[in-house]
C-alpha cells in the first residue's frame, strides 16, 4: 500500500496454513486496506468462509488517474470451530479499511457470547470498519488460500 506498512506482524501468517504462502505473494504483511469482501459463509458446523479481494498499491497513476492496483488475488480465509462472531454492517459493496490476523486476546465482555470455552490458541481476524460490512469473527484454527487475480462479474 502506498506509504502504508502494515503494522501488523507476520509471525502469524508463519504459524497459520497458507499463510507463508500468501506472504510470499504479496511480499510483505497484507493489510488489506481497502480491500472488499466478496463474500462470507456461515456454518454450524464445517468450515466457515470469508472471501476478500486484496491487491497492492505502488504508487503509480493510471490514465484516469487512478491508483493502479498490483499483485491482486481473491483471500480465502476458512475457519473451524468458529465461537464467537461479532458484527456491524452490510452494504452491496463492502469496503474494510484493513484487515488483522491474530491469537485472539481475551475479551471479558464476550465470554457469555463464546460457543466454546476460549484457548491461547484461539484465532481472531478483525474487519476494520471502512464501508459496509466490518467486525470480528474468532475461531479454534483458520486456513488461508489465495486465487491470484480479480473477481469476475458474478462475485463482485
Amino acid at each position: 500500500m502506498i506509504g502504508m506498512a502494515s503494522n501488523q506482524d507476520a509471525t502469524i501468517y508463519h504459524e497459520v496454513p497458507g499463510g507463508p504462502e500468501l506472504l510470499r505473494w504479496f511480499g510483505e504483511v497484507p493489510s488489506f486496506h481497502d480491500a472488499e469482501i466478496l463474500s462470507l459463509h456461515l456454518r454450524r458446523k464445517g468450515q466457515s468462509v470469508l472471501r476478500v479481494h486484496n491487491w497492492l498499491y505502488r504508487g503509480a497513476l493510471g490514465p484516469d488517474g487512478l491508483f493502479v492496483g498490483d499483485r491482486h488475488a481473491i483471500v480465502t480465509f476458512a475457519f473451524d470451530g468458529v465461537m464467537d462472531l461479532q458484527f456491524c454492517g452490510f452494504s452491496i459493496q463492502n469496503v474494510i479499511f484493513g484487515l488483522i490476523l491474530r491469537r485472539a486476546p481475551d475479551r471479558p465482555e464476550r465470554r457469555g457470547y463464546l460457543a466454546l470455552d476460549p484457548s491461547p490458541e484461539d484465532i481472531e481476524v478483525e474487519l476494520e470498519p471502512s464501508y459496509g460490512l466490518s467486525g470480528l469473527i474468532r475461531a479454534r484454527s483458520v486456513s488461508i488460500t489465495f486465487e491470484p487475480g480479480s473477481p469476475n462479474a458474478e462475485e463482485s
